[in-house]
């Protein structure tokens, strides 16, 4: 069996803090389109949201995130882990 890919699902608009201000906390604002609701992950789960736009395996998501926060993969792999399972499961990830 082949690992699992993840990718932002159709359905959902998104923008990042950087696009708008470029604030000094990661910020990204996200919606199922046409009815919501709307969704703010910011610091951390902000940045694996920005990883998983790249899209990949969970590995190589945590590889990015942890590559833009200057930390070792293995020292975030269990939190992103997590964080991409419950994004999966509120349908704004999809699984492939």
């Amino acid at each position: 069996m082949s690992e699992l890919h993840y990718r932002i699902a159709d359905d959902i608009a998104w923008v990042s803090e950087e696009d708008l201000d470029g604030g000094e906390v990661p910020t990204a604002y996200l919606t199922r389109l046409p009815k919501g609701p709307p969704i703010l992950l910011e610091g951390s789960g902000c940045v694996v949201w920005l990883a998983i736009a790249e899209g990949g395996t969970l590995a190589e998501i945590t590889a990015a995130a942890a590559a833009m926060t200057d930390v070792a993969p293995e020292e975030i792999s269990e939190d992103v882990a997590t964080l991409v399972d419950q994004l999966v499961v509120i349908g704004v990830v999809c699984e492939e």
